[in-house]
Order: structure tokens, then sequence, then C-alpha cells
């Protein structure tokens, strides 16, 4: 297979910018003042000058930097692309990717990314694209780069350390989850499942509402809440339904969540980059994502609720890279088994069961356990069978798995850094991306494939 690697280099134009001298830093926290006593927010300074024309100094505390300009030394966006000739695809449609992620990266709809796609356990593409971080200093993309995952804990940590628990009898998916955790049944909460926690179908809320930073408190708040009898069920993503089933799994493994997952899900599949609470040495290898409350969220979770509850949560906190993700997507491809051994993570048909649809027929919000497959949030395009799988996170990450063709994508990009955009391209990005992967395929028949949905047909006409 012949290797082909493309580098280039592309150089960011300014039109219409004039700078104004040097930008001298005699404000606090978020104030960058001008040397004509102008102050700017970090968030109108983002907007008033390029992504890569801004070079932070390192001689001041938090983020009181002082900001040099220099417009004519602006640095590189360098992009590192291998796309080798395979069979059974048509890397020319490939191609395509390149384009879309070099045009949101000019548009500064996020800084840098780091994609990859497999096919049949060989790489296809990959691509390192832009920056790493704007803030505290701009510091190049690269391969091994460590990203805030948001929600992806949820199908990377929180429902395989469930499926675990069930294969082995310690929890019943239909079971109720005041069975396990009695305090949880009061308030019409009852008889809530671990399979309608899974699926986001409990009724539970969206959010609550922040009152202290405490783990405890927090379990409080969600024992507390009332579910009213007449209340239908129906599909509502909810960060609560995988707190909850995060505190199952300490409570019956008699283990914290972080070192669980450590255990029976990380290092047993090597890997080794992939962490609740990042160490500080790890900074630099990690991008950063917004500026809250004047501060830059740096190997902290962006998420509040992870925040509030010590980092530690089964909806967001987990922080890994692109190549420990793909051990971990390998394997589910491989139905579960680790690498070359003889040993798995999850059976087979425990993967089957989480992967395919678990919601009610009617439900145009297909879900899996704790998958996505149809839903409105879905990432998988138009053109990836029924039989796909994914997951998003709102820091700028997703994956999307098809065990049909034996493809997977990861799509890692930290689109809060350092503010949001006001338009959000990484959702576009994204099913433009898997529509391109997804033909390129050629290896694969599709006689008695489906790749329509009741989900997508149901957004498509209303």
């Amino acid at each position: 297979m012949k290797r082909v690697v493309l580098k280039r280099c592309i150089l960011i134009s300014v039109i219409n910018l004039i700078l104004l001298g040097k930008i001298c830093s005699g404000s606090s926290h978020l104030q960058e003042k001008t040397c004509n006593n102008s102050s700017y927010s970090s968030e109108q300074t983002s907007n008033n000058f390029s992504h890569s024309q801004k070079k932070t100094c390192n001689n001041s505390s938090h983020l009181s930097k002082k900001i040099c300009s220099d417009s004519q030394h602006l640095p590189q966006n360098i992009q590192d692309i291998y796309l080798p000739k395979t069979s059974g695809i048509r890397t020319d449609i490939l191609k395509n990717i390149t384009f879309v992620v070099e045009k949101s990266i000019a548009a500064q709809h996020y800084p840098g990314a780091v994609i990859l796609v497999e096919h049949r356990g060989k790489i296809i593409y990959r691509g390192v694209f832009g920056n790493r971080r704007i803030l505290p200093n701009i510091a190049p993309m690269r391969e091994n780069t460590i990203f805030d995952l948001a929600s992806l804990t949820k199908v990377l940590a929180t429902t395989p350390a469930i499926m675990q628990l069930i294969e082995q009898g310690q929890l019943t998916l239909d079971a109720a989850v005041a069975t396990y955790w009695p305090a949880f049944g009061k308030h019409g909460k009852d008889k809530i499942t671990i399979r309608e926690l899974l699926t986001h179908e409990s009724g539970l809320p969206a959010d609550i509402p922040i009152k202290q930073q405490s783990k405890l408190l927090i379990y409080q708040q969600i024992e507390q809440l009332s579910l009213p009898p007449s209340s239908s069920k129906h599909f509502l993503y909810s960060d609560i339904n995988f707190i909850v089933l995060a505190h199952l799994v300490e409570i019956v493994s008699g283990e914290p969540f972080n070192i669980y997952c450590k255990h029976h899900i990380f290092d047993p599949l090597g890997m080794k980059n992939t962490y609740f609470l990042p160490k500080k040495s790890l900074h630099d290898l990690i991008a950063p994502t917004e500026i809250s409350s004047s501060q830059l969220l740096w190997g902290i979770p962006q998420d509040p609720l992870s925040q509030a509850i010590g980092g530690i949560s089964g909806n967001a906190g987990l922080f890994s890279n692109a190549h420990d993700i793909s051990l971990y997507l390998q394997c589910l491809l491989n139905g579960g088994r680790i690498g070359k051994t003889n040993h798995y993570l999850l059976g087979p048909l425990s993967i089957l069961k989480m992967t395919t649809p678990q919601t009610p027929p009617n439900d145009a919000n297909v879900r899996g356990l704790g998958w996505d497959i149809d839903s409105v949030y879905s990432n998988r395009g138009i053109l990836f069978p029924m039989t796909s799988y994914g997951h998003t996170g709102w820091t700028g990450t997703s994956i999307w798995v098809d065990p049909t063709t034996q493809t997977y994508i990861i799509i890692l990009t930290s689109r809060l850094h350092p503010h949001a955009a006001a338009h959000n391209s990484l959702i576009e990005d994204r099913r433009l991306i898997a529509n391109f992967v997804a033909a390129s395929i050629t290896d694969i028949s599709t006689y008695t494939q489906r790749n329509t949905g009741l989900g997508e047909l149901s957004r498509a006409y209303s």
C-alpha cells in the first residue's frame, strides 16, 4: 500500500485589519488593554484578530496576558494528511474531508481538528489540522492531542461499565433503579428502569441547577426530583440519566467510577492516555476549551455538572485522544475481543444489544443503549447503514461506527476554544464527513442493507 502524505502550510490571510500597534496587558483577567486605552474582552479580541494572528506572552498570571501582534510573521496553519491508496476505497472522495475542515478553521468555527477514519482495520484517512490551543499561547495541533470528550464519556465509559455489570448479573436491564438505589425511587421515580436511563426515555429532566459544588448534594438533588404519575415518557436527552448510571456502577461494584473504568475498560484495552482528572503535567498535550468565570478550562471538564461532582461523572469528564478511542472502537468492531488476545471487553451479543434500536417502535429518535442510531442528534449522515451507531460531545467531539462496512470515524475538535462560534458548523461538518466516508466505500454488498430510517424520514418531511 502506497502511503501518500500531503503536508500543506496554509497562511490564513487577514483582510481589512489595521494593527493598532503593540497591545498591552494593563487590565485584569479577560480584559486586554490596548496602548490607546481601548479595552476588549477575550471574545471581542478573538472576533477582531485571526486565530493565527494572536500570540500570547507568558509573563503574567491567569488570562491577564500580554497579546503581541506581529503582522509580518503570522503563525502558519499546518495540515498533516495521510490518505493511502486502499483497495475498496475511493480516495478521491475522501479528499473532500480536508476541504471541509480547512474551510471551518479559516472561518474560525474551531481552531483545529484531528480526524481519524479506519476501514477493515486500516487507516484510510488521518488529518491533523490547525492549532490545539490559542490561549494562553498558540500551539499547533498534534496527532496525540488529548481532548475533553464531554458526552463521549457516556459511551466510552458509562455504557460499557453498565453492560459489563449486566453480563455479570450484578445489574438487570429492566430492573428499577430504586432496586439498587432506594432513595432514588422517591417522588414518583420508583419505576424508572436502567433501560430507560440508557435510552433517555426515563422522563428525568435534561439538567438540574447547580446549587453547590458537591457530589453528595448533586445526588440528593436527584433523589428529590419529582416525576408526576401522569407524565408520559418520551425521548429527552438527559445528563441526569448518566450521572445516575455512574452512581449505580459505584454502588454495585464497590469501586469509585473512575477506578472501575480504569481497571475494567481502559487498562485492558491499553488506553494509556484516557483519564478522568488528567494530571497537570499533561496540560501541554490537552486542548483547552472555553473561558468560564475568568478561568480557562484546561484539563478541567467543561461540563458544569461534571465539575460540580468533582470531574468524575457518568455524563462527561473523560479526556482522551484519537489513538485511544480507536482501540475502543476497533474492539467493538471485533465483537468485544481485546486485540489478538482471548480476552473480551464485552461479548458480541452484548455489543449487539447496546448498538441496535432499544427505543419504543414509534419513536423517531432511535437510540441503542447509550448509543445514538437515528435521533435528532445523529451524525450518521444519510448513507451509512442503519446498523451504524455513534455519539457526539458538546466540546466538539464525535464518533461513528459501522459494523456492516467495518468502518469508524473519529472527529476531535475543541470548538468552544477560546469561545464558541456564533454558528456551530461542526454539526454540518460531521454529517458531510460521514457521507464522504460512506460514499468512498465500495467493498460492500448492499443487497440486504437499509440506510434510511424512521428518524431521518420524520425530520426530512417535518
